[in-house]
């Protein structure tokens, strides 16, 4: 059986689809199933079991026997958020005791880390929360017989709508079309990586079928892009113009700019060596209505 935490979350139902897709049904989906909003990412799933997030532990060391591999992906990530004792307790507490559980019973485990965490700036605290486990790591004797931290540049693609003002910067950026908006108005210059969810789960099915270098590795495009390039791309994408004017990005600061640009090099070397889609490329392939 394969555990999946976060299985109702954004990149977690992608996964579960790409594993079904590949007649991959043995799935024990763990999340927390109350909220309503993240129904459609799981409803039509095809698996062995759903897990509440608070009883997985107890059914865990029942079922050890038939645990085959781990995807951790289940987090808190609210961006905004400054309640550290959620984050401690989902992020760091959780991921601590799905390693050791790994660890201790010799099942293979991913995680998902983040790109956040590599900011020379003040952490937030879901970037805080991911840099803490990644160091408490470094300090483990004891591993999975393989693992991999993955962190994930900006994901976009379909079934982002419940992440709210959590969701991509290119979903966001649909709304505003989908608003017959004018303007995107950004407070700072960012640069970012963004990479298709469809990419994501390539490379997480690679790492379930092959034993790479155990690590963590960086997961986005290689090729870091501005709000304008996403409000062309989405532009030409849908077909959808405003009145008037096209969608401006007004705002920023070109000389406070900050550069989020995944480092492929481990990737390549030692894992996934397929291309991933552009910018554009992706958005083409998907409506994000």
């Amino acid at each position: 059986m394969i555990v999946i935490t976060g299985a109702a979350g954004f990149i977690g139902n992608h996964l579960c689809g790409k594993l079904n897709s590949h007649s991959i049904k043995n799935l024990i989906l763990v999340d927390d199933f109350t909220q309503e909003q993240k129904r459609k990412n799981w409803e039509d799933l095809e698996y062995t079991d759903k897990i509440q997030r608070e009883h997985f532990f107890q059914w865990a060391e029942k079922n050890v026997q038939n645990i085959d591999f781990i995807f951790h992906l289940g987090a808190r990530t609210d961006y905004f958020s400054t309640d550290s004792d959620i984050f401690e307790i989902l992020n760091v507490d959780f991921s601590q005791r799905i390693w050791s559980f790994a660890a201790t019973n010799g099942i293979p485990l991913i995680y998902a880390s983040s790109y956040l965490t590599n900011d020379t700036r003040p952490l937030s605290s879901f970037a805080k929360s991911k840099y803490i486990f990644d160091k408490w790591i470094e300090k483990q004797q004891k591993m999975p017989p393989f693992w991999a931290g993955l962190k994930f540049f900006q994901v976009y693609g379909i079934n982002e709508s419940h992440k709210a003002e959590n969701a991509s910067n290119v979903y966001k950026t649909y709304q505003k079309y989908a608003e017959n908006a004018t303007e995107i108005y950004i407070e700072k210059n960012i640069i970012q990586d963004y990479i298709y969810v469809n990419d994501v789960t390539k490379v997480l099915y690679y790492f379930l079928n092959h034993t790479s270098r155990n690590g963590i590795y960086e997961v986005g495009t290689g090729f870091a892009r501005p709000v304008q390039a996403i409000v062309e791309a989405v532009g030409r994408a849908t077909g959808v113009r405003v009145t008037g004017d096209e969608l401006r990005v007004t705002g920023g600061n070109l000389e406070e700019c900050c550069i989020f640009q995944a480092d492929l090099a481990l990737l390549r070397k030692y894992a996934y060596k397929q291309p991933f889609l552009s910018l554009e490329q992706g958005v083409k392939r998907i409506d994000l209505g």
